[in-house]
């Protein structure tokens, strides 16, 4: 019965890594619905190369996840709040002031790092924010 006492590790190898292969192939089950990707307006896709152009993406997701800053999924529409307390909308003329004039609205819970975007087109500012609308609104 030597042969039999020398496969008891190769056995326990066999079983471990079968276990560890299921394991593997649940945690890559379906977890139901995946979220459908968002449809862009024409005006959407310019300021989604904006963002990726500007290095917007560093800091922001799109999908919902934390970083650096705010995440831009749900936030156009939504209620924001900002340093000092005030809560507001993140209508077009908050998004604006948002992007152009940084440090003046900062949200609550964040550094004070966003550079001022004032040298973005008119143009530009305006599909960034056509962008931001068009990830959903909160």
């Amino acid at each position: 019965m030597p042969r039999l006492h020398r496969s008891r590790p190769f056995v326990a190898l066999l079983v471990t890594g079968s276990l560890a292969a299921g394991g593997l192939l649940a945690a890559c089950g379906d977890d139901g619905p995946s979220t459908p990707p968002v449809e862009l307006s024409a005006a959407g896709e310019r300021g989604k190369a904006v963002a990726s152009d500007n290095g917007c993406t560093n800091c922001h997701t799109t999908d919902g996840s934390k970083s650096t800053g705010p995440t831009w999924k749900g936030l156009a529409g939504s209620q924001v709040e900002l340093k000092g307390g005030e809560t507001v909308t993140a209508d077009e003329a908050y998004l604006r002031t948002a992007i152009v004039e940084a440090r003046s609205e900062t949200v609550d819970g964040y550094a004070n790092i966003m550079p001022d975007y004032g040298s973005l087109s008119d143009d530009e500012v305006a599909d960034l924010i056509a962008y931001l609308q068009d990830l959903g609104e909160g």
